[in-house]
């Protein structure tokens, strides 16, 4: 009886977990619609959403247009203010400081440039957190989550190594508990690409009933995602999607992880920046984002060498894609991070010669190439707020 009892209890909580994740993820839900997805009867599912409710997470919005007779479905969404987290994204240029909150909300508080020095960032960073965790300590903050620029240990909290800061093995749990040794909410550290993967996992509509796919992080050099068969795959040491330092050309450019010809040495928007500007005027624009969109605008004109410029990129971009695909047959890839600012016919020409190069066999389920529906910062800060959110709500359902 006692077993029979414990295997309630947790059908009981697996299905709940799976109502609150549904509205959480697909906010203006209705109770019909869960029922149809989660195949739980209708009786169940009204259990559960009044629990939800009684516990202020759920709440009822507008009813759904309805497309025959009767009464229209009641939208059902998450409570906003029911939780809340402190969401950090580190850049190479900047740093930005914000909240995140239960219906995926994101509001930014604070921008930083950020140091070069662990040690003056860390005491940078910190103190920033301090002062937003003291203006927000009615918002039920239930954790802090940093987004990093290189490969971290998420499970222990280990900064591996950030390249473009060159910090290495850094117990980052150790030192921010250094410096806020009153924090006593949940600490969560992630790579950006993958934060940024999981982001566009649950909302972006092009990719949702797809399993295996490649997220393909462009910055100031390139990193990566891996999606299979649905979930993020991170690697033993989590260190799996360091796309750029794949070598595509064997005695090629020097890059700063000491290998030579590693992909983003050629397909970067650091590499092609200068590239430019080695030949032309400066790019106009302070930041990494502002000097690739310049470009992109010069490119568009065709002006000086910058269409020839962009054109190398992605056709450096399309050959490393090409790799990936014959070696892990995904169904899609996003060309993320700055990517999103490329015109459409951009990714057109990039999956031309995708094409043309791939495999055949390996382009049979693979779909199309697909822009992120977040631009880099809200891409990180969201998957951020995410880790914060999903480890909430295993923990006030049970």
């Amino acid at each position: 009886m006692k077993l029979k009892k414990i295997n309630a209890e947790r059908m009981g909580y697996s299905n709940k977990l799976m109502v609150f994740n549904l509205i959480r993820y697909s906010p203006q839900i209705s109770r019909n619609e869960i029922t149809k997805l989660t195949g739980l009867d209708k009786s169940t599912v009204t259990k559960i959403v009044f629990d939800l409710m009684d516990k202020n997470l759920v709440k009822e919005g507008e009813r759904k247009p309805s497309q025959g007779p009767g009464r229209k479905p009641i939208k059902l969404e998450p409570v906003k203010e029911a939780v809340s987290s402190i969401i950090v994204k580190v850049g190479v240029e900047s740093t930005i400081v914000g909240m995140g909150y239960l219906n995926n909300q994101i509001e930014i508080e604070r921008k930083f440039e950020t140091p070069k020095s662990f040690a003056s960032f860390l005491e940078k960073v910190t103190s920033t957190v301090d002062h937003i965790y003291s203006d927000n300590k009615d918002k039920n903050i239930a954790g802090i989550s940093f987004s990093f620029p290189g490969m971290v240990d998420r499970n222990n909290l280990i900064i591996e190594y950030v390249p473009h800061f060159n910090w290495n093995n850094i117990n980052f749990k150790k030192a921010f508990l250094k410096n806020l040794p009153n924090w006593d909410k949940s600490i969560f550290i992630a790579n950006e690409a993958k934060l940024a993967l999981q982001a566009e996992l649950f909302f972006n509509k092009s990719i949702k009933n797809l399993n295996n796919g490649i997220y393909i992080f462009i910055s100031q050099g390139i990193g990566g995602a891996l999606l299979i068969d649905g979930q993020i795959y991170l690697g033993p040491n989590y260190t799996a999607g360091e796309f750029g330092h794949m070598s595509i050309h064997v005695d090629g450019e020097k890059c700063f992880c000491n290998n030579q010809g590693c992909w983003e040495t050629y397909a970067s928007i650091d590499t092609i920046s200068k590239i430019y500007e080695y030949s032309n005027s400066k790019l106009e624009g302070d930041t990494y984002e502002e000097k690739f969109k310049n470009l992109l605008d010069k490119a568009q004109r065709k002006e000086n060498n910058s269409y020839e410029i962009v054109q190398q990129m992605l056709y450096y971009l399309a050959v490393g894609a090409v790799n990936l695909i014959n070696i892990l047959n995904p169904e899609f890839i996003i060309f993320g991070g700055y990517g999103s600012l490329f015109p459409n016919d951009y990714l057109s020409e990039i999956e031309n010669i995708i094409k043309q190069r791939a495999l055949k066999p390996a382009l049979k389920s693979f779909t199309k190439t697909f822009k992120p529906v977040f631009d880099i910062e809200t891409a990180c800060l969201t998957g951020a707020n995410l880790r914060v959110m999903d480890d909430f709500s295993e923990k006030i359902v049970m």
